[in-house]
């Protein structure tokens, strides 16, 4: 019973689902997102990100400003130790393949290498399962 039961939830992929590079790679799991009318590209997928973050650099890129953020008095510890204020959060509707969900944010003024940053709250959220082996969640 045990094991028909996890047959049925079982999430696998196969080298025919590996990227050209193979399973030699280092890359970060980036994917492709539309918000506001726009395509955004480099959105980072990050499953030890207890946030989503939004840069204010692409906050400032879409057309919104401070105002546009809803104020909070938060700090949080980037993945060097550093402290940094959340400048406030934003909700967002994003569409992701056929997935429309809206997503709340953390506003950071940081130099990212991402537009982007969905985390833990969005991944479990819509029971993402990420793979940066083979580049698809």
């Amino acid at each position: 019973m045990i094991g028909s039961i996890n047959r049925e939830l079982t999430i696998s992929y196969s080298d025919k689902d590996l990227t050209k590079k193979g399973k030699h790679h280092n890359d970060l799991l980036h994917i492709i997102v539309d918000s506001m009318g726009k395509r955004i590209p480099m959105v980072l997928v990050d499953d030890g990100s207890a946030l989503n973050i939004y840069p204010s650099k692409t906050a400032s890129c879409l057309g919104l400003s401070i105002e546009d953020f809803v104020p909070i008095d938060q700090h949080v510890r980037a993945y060097n130790n550093s402290r940094r204020e959340v400048l406030g959060t934003i909700t967002l509707e994003l569409t992701i393949g056929p997935m429309v969900k809206k997503v709340d944010f953390q506003v950071l003024n940081i130099a990212s290498c991402f537009n982007m940053l969905l985390g833990q709250p969005w991944i479990h959220d819509i029971k993402d399962v990420p793979s940066s082996l083979y580049q698809k969640v």
